[in-house]
């Protein structure tokens, strides 16, 4: 941010001291220069209105295809490693993703079941027996 604040200070002392000095007949190079700022203060503007609204889920490109096989979400965990939410013919998947492999971690049931029955079906089942015996 400091740095932009003095480029452009850079950029306008030397107008500055051009706008001080002597007036003359010729065309002042202050007023083009003020223009062509305000101009690319527009592109730059424009710029960061698109980034902002394509990172909020708007995009100006088509939508998503439909097909068979749709990846749901993604999750970066460093370097070339990541976990992919997808869905195949209906069957949610959780893949684990690095440079060398793809690995299938786990089926997920349906969505519309609640997170704690999700949760018993994948937790193992502890037996009395173990509990009463500490092992």
């Amino acid at each position: 941010m400091k740095t932009a604040l003095l480029s452009v200070f850079w950029v306008l002392a030397p107008m500055l001291v051009l706008a001080a000095g002597p007036a003359t007949n010729e065309e002042s190079l202050l007023i083009p220069a003020f223009k062509m700022l305000g101009a690319l203060a527009l592109v730059i503007g424009l710029l960061l209105l698109c980034f902002a609204a394509s990172r909020k889920g708007l995009s100006l490109l088509p939508g998503k295809r439909s097909g068979q096989i749709q990846i749901l979400e993604t999750r970066s965990l460093g370097g070339k490693k990541m976990l992919c939410l997808v869905q195949v013919r209906g069957q949610e998947l959780l893949l684990g993703v690095s440079g060398e492999r793809i690995d299938c971690l786990t089926r997920l049931p349906a969505r519309d079941s609640q997170f704690q029955t999700t949760l018993e079906q994948l937790e193992p089942k502890e037996s009395a027996t173990d509990l009463e015996t500490g092992a």
